[in-house]
């Protein structure tokens, strides 16, 4: 019998098209098409532009959100972030499950998915800004600034004693309020980057400068040093500089290093509040210590250490809320110097601690509340000369004499993520106004009456769309209220708490003067701008670049001379006057 030929699985079909023949084959494509196939990942490229895109939208309506559910940019880079990493996350999931290479590209190509952010982030040292958002690099090849020195063999005394009319001398002011007036009209026209007098690079902080008698005061981190600083405001000389070993940086860095507060110069003595609670009273000609205690020790907190990237022991309060460093400016009250206080987790708190002037002995603590970032401001109200303070859910009203609570109108917020940070605004006789940024915030106008020496609060209206200041506070102009708001600038009126314009801009959460009528704003990247502000209408007349980093510390003016700061730089810009 003849052998019978194998079953051919293949069948052929023979064509013929001009004389030529062609032949089909029916087999199964090969499995390495198939591989090929399978591990294009359209649907997850189409899956990242969509997010992508999604995002870019929300960021460009990011106003519009704003106005329609008071999201502000926070929220959404949170969220961004949030949404970057679980975009990580299904790329490494896809890779290791569905794009069919061989096992050991799959486990080198998800680690190096994974690894890659925390690369970036060590080698470019990302720049935060006040929304948690990305406002810059820093490679880490860039060597840290080095802020002037002092030359002691030919140091010469600062005079502070000396008192001027255009003195500026404690937080915000010599009245609280971000408002000044200068001699003559200052002229747009003639402001340019030549009437910056001087700029330095400065130790890290967010402390603002404080003047008199041609001196500006301020803190400053340098290296494992917490300090405080004296310039020529002239030349931008250092004249002298204590300091004192501490270094301040919350636990999850993203506040940054160094201390917050801003100094109080009186009768030619320098008062300070370090971030982790150094009081200390300064010899305001040379910075010699007078006095100087630990509020740790007073509170019963207690500080943790750590080591931050920089290879230096950096501290935070441990049994306590604070998150993020002390940041209330002292308060100089007849001959007491008066500071916020806190406690420990739970309490028992002391909202607010009394120093004599003189002595640093403790005078008297009052308050049961826990604190938070804004610094207390003197003003009188119904009739009664009060602290007024906006501890960590509260406004709140103190006797400058006792620190007894004399009122009280709760406030939403903690000393986290949704902290209150503004200072509570002296808008009349009866008024006083509260801020704040974050979901929960808003702007509220308290209205008080004295009912036989008994002050009695009510809300005159509360706006929370309105007002949501970070790291700034309203300045009170003629019935409105001119503020950054989840960094738009905008007017509110203060009859009825109506906002009757908003400004986008570039503005971020920068810090603002009102002077002689006009608004003075230094962005949170470093421009200077120039805006008419009217209740009809913004209109910038002027910007100028001044210095580099993240600058949230508040304005210092003396004079026409404008102080500003960052994190890093530090200058002095005259404006050009008519």
């Amino acid at each position: 019998m003849g052998t019978r030929p194998k079953a051919n699985h293949t069948t052929e079909h023979h064509f013929f098209e001009s004389g030529t023949e062609k032949i089909m084959t029916d087999a199964p494509p090969t499995a390495s098409t198939d591989v090929e196939r399978s591990a294009f990942p359209r649907k997850m490229i189409i899956f990242t532009v969509v997010v992508v895109v999604l995002f870019a939208l929300v960021f460009w309506q990011i106003s519009l959100l704003d106005d329609l559910f008071g999201i502000g940019l926070d929220i959404v880079s949170v969220f961004s972030v949030i949404s970057g990493v679980f975009l990580l996350l299904a790329w490494v999931v896809w890779l290791l499950a569905f794009s069919r290479s061989p096992i050991w590209k799959r486990l080198v190509g998800s680690a190096c998915l994974i690894a890659a952010p925390f690369v970036f982030v060590f080698v470019f040292r990302p720049v935060i800004g006040g929304d948690a958002n990305f406002v810059g690099l820093n490679p880490i090849w860039n060597a840290p600034p080095k802020p002037p020195e002092v030359d002691k063999t030919q140091a010469t005394p600062a005079d502070l004693l000396t008192e001027s009319p255009i003195d500026f001398p404690r937080f915000l002011g010599a009245d609280q309020n971000g408002v000044y007036t200068i001699d003559g009209e200052i002229d747009p026209a003639q402001l340019s980057e030549d009437c910056i007098l001087w700029k330095n690079d400065i130790g890290l902080g967010w402390s603002g400068f404080v003047a008199r008698n041609g001196f500006a005061v301020t803190m400053e981190q340098r290296e494992k040093m917490e300090c405080v600083s004296c310039y020529d405001i002239a030349t931008g000389e250092l004249r002298w500089l204590y300091e004192h070993e501490a270094r301040h940086r919350d636990a999850i860095n993203l506040g940054g290093i160094g201390p917050r507060s801003t100094p109080v110069i009186h009768q030619g003595n320098v008062y300070a509040v370090g971030a982790i609670g150094n009081v200390v009273c300064l010899n305001g000609g040379t910075g010699e210590v007078i006095w100087q205690v630990d509020l740790n020790d007073i509170l019963g907190v207690s500080l943790m250490t750590m080591t931050d990237r920089d290879g230096f022991a950096v501290q935070a309060e441990e049994n306590s809320s604070l998150a993020w460093g002390r940041a209330g400016s002292p308060l100089v009250v007849d001959e007491v110097l008066v500071v916020p206080g806190g406690g420990p987790t739970g309490g028992p708190y002391q909202t607010l601690l009394a120093f004599d002037l003189q002595t640093g002995e403790q005078r008297w603590s009052g308050g049961t509340e826990m604190i938070a970032y804004g610094s207390p401001v003197l003003a009188t109200v119904a009739g009664v000369r009060q602290i007024l303070l906006t501890t960590e859910n509260a406004a709140c009203g103190y006797d400058p004499a006792t620190g007894e609570l004399l009122w009280q109108v709760d406030r939403p917020g903690d000393t986290g993520a949704e902290a209150n940070t503004s200072q509570l605004t002296y808008v009349s006789e009866n008024e006083v106004l509260t801020s704040k940024g974050y979901p929960d915030g808003g702007g509220e106008l308290i209205r008080l009456s004295n009912v036989d020496g008994r002050l009695v609060p009510e809300s005159g209206w509360r706006n929370k769309l309105a007002l949501k200041t970070k790291l700034t506070s309203p300045v009170i102009h003629e019935g409105h209220s001119y503020s950054l708001s989840n960094a738009f600038l905008e007017c509110v009126r203060l009859s009825d708490g109506k906002r009757l314009w908003k400004r986008r801009g570039r503005f971020g959460h920068g810090q603002l003067l009102l002077v002689n009528g006009l608004i003075v704003l230094h962005s949170e990247l470093g421009t200077l701008h120039l805006i008419r502000a009217t209740p009809e209408d913004c209109e910038e007349i002027a910007e100028i670049p001044t210095i580099d980093g993240v600058c949230w510390n508040t304005l210092c003016l003396y004079g026409n001379r404008l102080l500003v700061r960052s994190h890093i730089q530090a200058a002095c810009i005259e404006l050009p006057l008519k």
